[in-house]
């Protein structure tokens, strides 16, 4: 099954989805765009970032540029979208990050933030499919089924 942009704008909160996983290889970037304008028009805040213009997912998210992501991150008093892009450098499990993030995203008493992690299928199954990982089965597919 197909999701659109409208879809998933219309349901995400509704069903608390909260982690959201992309295979990077079957995610059109016009869906990150058409779903972030549906968004906005909807009064949801919106954030995106590129991990890979990063060295590292720990030079993404405390670079100075990202302060406003970062603070959407810790700030779930009203509607969020957050597109993680191409954010691989969270898969190792090595990367302690991950699992501040995990803390952050999933024990919230509310469900206004929704983080779409958009990833390589090797990077993807690494970081929800792997017993020892942060995220370990705590994400919701909407691409193809991202098992080994």
């Amino acid at each position: 099954m197909r999701i659109t942009a409208e879809r998933f704008i219309d349901c995400a909160w509704i069903l608390d989805l909260r982690i959201i996983s992309a295979d990077s290889s079957l995610m059109d970037h016009r869906f990150i765009n058409e779903a972030s304008k549906l968004a906005k028009a909807k009064e949801i805040d919106v954030q995106y970032l590129d991990f890979s213009r990063y060295n590292s997912a720990e030079e993404a998210l405390t670079s100075h540029d990202n302060a406003d992501f970062r603070n959407a991150i810790e700030d779930g008093t009203k509607p969020r979208l957050l597109w993680f892009d191409n954010c691989d450098s969270l898969a190792p499990l090595s990367c302690a990050l991950t699992y501040s993030l995990r803390s952050v995203l999933t024990t919230r008493l509310t469900n206004n933030v929704q983080s779409v992690f958009i990833a390589k299928k090797t990077s993807l199954n690494l970081m929800f499919n792997n017993h020892d990982a942060a995220f370990y089965q705590s994400n919701s597919p909407i691409t193809e089924h991202q098992w080994l």
